[in-house]
């Protein structure tokens, strides 16, 4: 896909919206599952279609072994991989279609979740990404996921 083709869109707007998207007095985030995550936004590349996000391991995510719940790290892949499809297809609202992840390592207290996504198709009304989950202490990959999103082309009423 080529993002140039996309008016009023570039490298300088995507880190505003990003930066404003995961601020902690965001209208989005004041409430809910991505507020309790306190995303943290490192970089994003308008023309490749990828982003970087960043999450703190805290303690309420852990599950009894004292690792981060599985669910936990979906959800990060959910909120990562939406924000970058919400971004492109602003002001369309999106739905979740399919999330699929393999866990391929630990994930501890003290730890730093950092989620690499990535458009992999972007199509009328159908957009597949792909994420990856690294652990920043280390730089191991941790966990990778494949969402595919619903554009459903019903407007967004307020905005970020």
């Amino acid at each position: 896909m080529n993002f140039n083709e996309i008016p009023g869109l570039s490298q300088a707007q995507m880190e505003d919206w990003f930066r404003q998207a995961v601020a902690p007095n965001s209208s989005r985030l004041r409430e809910g599952a991505i507020s309790k995550l306190e995303p943290q936004f490192v970089s994003c590349d308008f023309q490749a279609g990828e982003t970087v996000l960043e999450y703190k391991v805290l303690e309420w995510e852990l599950n009894p072994q004292n690792m981060v719940h599985g669910g936990i790290i979906i959800t990060g892949f959910d909120t990562s991989l939406g924000m970058l499809c919400h971004y492109y297809a602003y002001p369309n609202v999106l739905t979740t279609v399919s999330l699929s992840s393999t866990f391929l390592r630990p994930i501890r207290i003290g730890d730093t979740m950092v989620y690499h996504s990535k458009v992999k198709s972007f199509g009328r009304s159908l957009v597949t990404l792909e994420g990856k989950v690294y652990l920043k202490s280390t730089g191991e990959l941790a966990a990778t996921a494949t969402a595919t999103f619903k554009i459903l082309h019903h407007k967004i009423k307020t905005e970020i």
